[in-house]
């Protein structure tokens, strides 16, 4: 390897670190995100589905939008804590009010980990 080949090797990983890159010459980071967001949200359906099987008369796309509304509640500053101990409305079932508290504590575990 001469010295201006090894100077563009030095540049390109230089700036494969100052990019935050985990891909860098393999797959796209982006492609690599995309894929760990969607095994997320498949543990988050998969656990929640075990644990309240009651959330089976619920699509997909409504337990996800229910995580991520628990999620940009702990991002605005929320905690667990705080969601759980909400009274709900006098006509929710012991069973759902759980239900609510084990999806909470699902989508923080999965959808947003780093989140709160």
């Amino acid at each position: 390897m001469n010295r201006k080949t090894s100077n563009h090797a030095a540049s390109a990983a230089i700036l494969c670190l100052l990019a935050g890159l985990t891909g860098c010459g393999s797959a796209s980071g982006a492609d690599s995100a995309a894929d760990s967001a969607a095994d997320a949200q498949e543990r988050f359906l998969t656990e929640l589905r075990q644990a309240a099987p009651d959330s089976a008369y619920s699509k997909d796309e409504q337990l996800l939008a229910t995580g991520q509304q628990v999620c940009a509640e702990l991002e605005a500053g929320a905690d667990l804590e705080q969601l759980g101990a909400r009274n709900p409305a006098e006509n929710l079932t012991d069973e759902t009010v759980e239900r609510i508290r084990i999806t909470q504590a699902l989508a923080s575990q999965y959808l947003c980990p780093d989140a709160g």
